[in-house]
């Protein structure tokens, strides 16, 4: 049976008791003296219980507060990873062979988010040109930025716009003590054994920017080992990617061939019927069943099917739904069509309709 510490009542109760054992005809009453003094003594004493019962739940991980399991975690070499900053592709354009050099600055007109150049990029002969660019400001708030940058000292003959080629992504907030205490409570429960299923699962998840790891052993024959990472805010950026296999190999000690990669996006969209009881407006309904239809595709992993008795089960517990019949998707959707490929569904958008 757990121990429990005595309340504050049963201990002042307690020493109240042992004066009037002591002394039959001491006054204990609640104005007295002895009553005063061992109110005070039961409270520093309660202090006692409730320091030592914090100094028992910093022991194990799972009940230990954050300061104290980031500080467990790391004597077990499991450091808390560290946050990231997102990553685009820009567009440049002006004078053929103008060169924009490592480094430079770029801000984003919208938020005024500065990046940097990762790289060089010399314009061809077309005038244009590509770059990876990384934001300054690390964590998951800059990633899906879209829209146009400004080149903070643009050389001679390059335009100072510059645009986004789709959206930042690989962005990552300081991980969360959840995570973190999964790691740990990983490695205690499955020690390390240089090269099983889960070793390259725990070193991939050591690498800043990865969230998720599904493990293919084997995939690609014996001796293969394939490894689909994924982050919170989508799919990691490439240097995450390039860091991982870097950390993996760094640590394997058998031999192995082994690709880090992230899976191929399959946005899925949806639209249903949906019969609205009284009171209830569509726009509403349709609000609610945006977030609902993200929560649930947003739990999916690589390669999990979407059935689409999820969605219509989804719908039904919508409030304000009395009835609904799906349209899209009109079966179950597999992660890919080809199987060459590691598919991850994601979620777009669900449009309601009302039924005749």
């Amino acid at each position: 049976m757990a121990y429990s510490s005595p309340p504050l009542e049963s201990i002042l109760a307690n020493i109240l008791r042992d004066i009037r054992n002591l002394q039959a005809e001491a006054d204990i009453g609640t104005d007295s003296d002895n009553y005063v003094r061992s109110a005070a003594v039961a409270a520093a004493i309660e202090g006692l219980y409730q320091k030592i019962g914090w100094v028992f739940r910093q022991i194990f991980p799972d009940t230990a507060d954050e300061e104290e399991l980031v500080h467990a975690a790391t004597i077990r070499g499991v450091p808390r990873k560290h946050p990231v900053a997102a990553t685009g592709t820009a567009s440049l354009s002006g004078a053929p062979d103008v060169e924009l050099l490592v480094g430079a600055a770029l801000k984003h007109i919208v938020t005024g988010e500065q990046f940097t150049a990762l790289s060089s990029a010399t314009l061809g002969i077309d005038g244009t040109a590509t770059l990876v660019v990384k934001a300054q400001t690390t964590g998951s708030a800059l990633n899906h930025l879209t829209g146009d940058l400004i080149i903070v000292s643009p050389p001679l003959g390059m335009d100072s716009a510059a645009t986004f080629i789709g959206e930042t992504a690989g962005g990552e907030d300081l991980e969360k003590v959840e995570s973190l205490l999964a790691r740990l409570l990983d490695i205690i429960q499955n020690p390390p054994a240089g090269g099983a299923v889960y070793d390259y699962v725990r070193w991939a998840k050591e690498v800043d920017g990865v969230t998720d790891v599904l493990p293919l052993p084997k995939r690609r024959g014996a001796g293969t080992v394939d490894l689909v990472i994924t982050a919170s805010g989508g799919l990691p950026s490439a240097e995450v990617v390039d860091n991982c296999l870097e950390h993996i190999l760094s640590l394997c000690s058998v031999i192995a061939d082994i690709w880090v990669y992230v899976p191929t996006v399959h946005i899925v969209n949806s639209t249903a019927l949906v019969e609205l009881a009284s009171g209830y407006l569509l726009a509403d309904v349709q609000i609610a069943a945006q977030k609902a239809y993200d929560a649930l595709l947003g739990t999916l992993k690589p390669l999990d099917m979407l059935k689409r008795s999820q969605i219509e089960a989804m719908i039904s517990n919508l409030a304000g739904v009395i009835d609904r019949s799906v349209s899209t998707p009109p079966g179950n959707v597999n992660a890919s069509e080809d199987p060459a490929l590691v598919g991850w569904i994601r979620p777009g958008t669900i449009t309601l309709g009302l039924l005749e």
